[in-house]
């Protein structure tokens, strides 16, 4: 299916001053841990229509979380998944425009193999794949392919000689051998090219100091996480983040991040339905399933700031609050997009309603405040 743009035209380089994406939509209640019956199931044909939808507002990304297991609790949360390179080929030829991602584990897939796939989905796309690296955290799904966890930056220099390879088969005509710390390579070759020069986006969400090192040496997009509760840190933190991959790298670096949408036709139904699913029907042994395998525990924080994490990650993966009507929610992104942020990586509970309300009420306020044209 031919494509119009590439992923780097549209993903990186498109019209609007506030990019869109939707995430999470290849796995068993999306970024939300809830028990309600309305949060995302798993059904190719049904799920079929939320990047559809996503692709006929013109938004630029899909992207999907790479996912092997659940997290227990009532909700069994991510249990189901959609593997993402297949899946990014699936959604590829559903779509026209938007570019799909695929999130690769580099301890679970060989470098030749995840070059030779990312390759196929560029082709079958027109143009339109990206690869989003994860570095590795989630030791059960790790051990999973008979591997270990390394030490937390040792992952880092894992996934630069792991990325270094793809890159060399995205660009090299000729075989080559390659001797490294993790890798061996012999006579190491593979056609077609990837349509996209030098080679399609890359993305990563490394937070820690290494993390946003390799981001800003490597990636072209950097995903953050925004406290809403000091925009003048978080201003700070993402000009940092752009200083640093042009100062010491001569990169220019797009941020993102995640933000999970609840909208109502006024504040206070909006309000109580985030209730309703994060709090009444919210998956707390879920939540602390995954706060210890992140490693995160109660001491490191107050206790409010604990329960706001907890709340943040049952609500929307983490993610940045966008609450209440159409307007309000465009206040919001408004907000973000002055301290720097490039582009949303949106969360609903309900994503078919979610994006239908999207659709109507955001959508034209977004153009209206100069953050889309139409």
């Amino acid at each position: 299916m031919a494509a119009p743009h590439t992923a780097r035209e549209l993903a990186l380089c498109g019209q609007h001053k506030l990019k869109l994406g939707v995430f999470s939509a290849n796995v068993s209640r999306g970024g939300t841990m809830t028990t309600v019956p309305e949060a995302l199931s798993l059904n190719w044909q049904q799920n079929l229509s939320i990047p559809r939808t996503a692709d006929d507002l013109g938004f630029e990304m899909l992207i999907p979380v790479g996912r092997w297991r659940g997290f227990g609790g009532p909700s069994d949360f991510n249990a189901d998944s959609f593997e993402t390179y297949t899946w990014a080929a699936g959604v590829g030829q559903a779509t026209q425009r938007i570019t799909c991602v695929a999130t690769s584990h580099v301890t679970t897939v060989h470098p030749l193999l995840a070059a030779k796939q990312g390759t196929t989905i560029d082709h079958i796309t027109g143009g339109r794949f990206a690869l989003n690296i994860v570095c590795g955290w989630f030791k059960e799904e790790i051990e999973m392919f008979g591997g270990e966890l390394l030490q937390h930056d040792e992952r880092y220099d894992y996934a630069a000689e792991w990325l270094s390879i793809v890159k060399l088969f995205w660009q090299r005509e000729e075989a080559f051998d390659f001797e490294g710390r993790y890798f061996r390579i012999k006579k190491g070759a593979t056609r077609p090219r990837p349509l996209q020069h030098p080679y399609p986006p890359l993305i990563n969400a490394g937070g820690s100091p290494r993390g946003q090192r390799f981001a800003a040496e490597h990636c072209d997009i950097a995903f953050v996480t925004i406290d809403q509760e000091d925009p003048n840190a978080a201003a700070a933190h993402v000009r940092r983040y752009r200083e640093m991959a042009r100062q010491d790298f001569g990169r220019e670096l797009q941020v993102w991040a995640i933000a999970y949408v609840v909208q109502g036709t006024t504040q206070r139904e909006a309000e109580e339905y985030l209730h309703y699913y994060a709090v009444t029907h919210g998956d707390d042994e879920a939540v602390a399933n995954c706060l210890s395998t992140l490693g995160i525990q109660s001491q490191m924080f107050s206790p409010e700031q604990y329960e706001r994490l907890k709340f943040h990650l049952k609500a929307g993966y983490f993610g940045y609050p966008l609450i209440g009507t159409a307007e309000r929610i465009v206040d919001e992104v408004t907000r973000l997009s002055n301290i720097g942020i490039d582009g949303l990586a949106l969360v609903w509970c309900d994503y078919y309603d979610g994006l239908a309300r999207w659709r109507d009420g955001v959508m034209p306020l977004l153009v209206q405040a100069g953050l889309r044209r139409d």
